[in-house]
């Protein structure tokens, strides 16, 4: 089964391309069309721009002061390895400031996630 979570990073410029190179040390990046792979071994996980995060819902369960005010870029993580997900977390995190949304109600900076944090509890 593959869970999804939500990256916000609090700037608007970053797209595919920049998230590839943040990513890179992390395992074999590709991008296909709209849709960047990254694998390490057997783990694999998907990310996706999200282009319209109000039909989309994305902010409709945040607590009113955690939604950004300033405009960001918003990607949507579809994986199976919590592992992985986190590793590609916290290396966008030493290039850019962001925001995890982990789909299990949590919502937290992307340094401060931990793969216990996407699993059910």
């Amino acid at each position: 089964m593959t869970e999804t979570m939500v990256l916000v990073v609090d700037d608007q410029t970053v797209g595919l391309g920049e998230l590839a190179e943040f990513v890179q040390p992390v395992g074999d990046v590709a991008i296909k069309g709209a849709v960047l792979t990254l694998q390490r071994g057997n783990e694999l996980c998907y990310v996706v721009e999200v282009s319209d995060p109000e039909v989309d819902g994305i902010f409709e369960d945040w607590p009113e002061p955690q939604v950004p005010k300033s405009p960001t870029a918003i990607f949507s993580v579809d994986y199976r390895a919590p592992d992985l997900v986190v590793a590609l977390v916290q290396s966008i995190a030493q290039w850019r400031s962001l925001t995890v949304d982990t789909n299990y109600g949590q919502i937290v900076s992307g340094g401060a996630l931990v793969p216990e944090m996407l699993r059910p509890a």
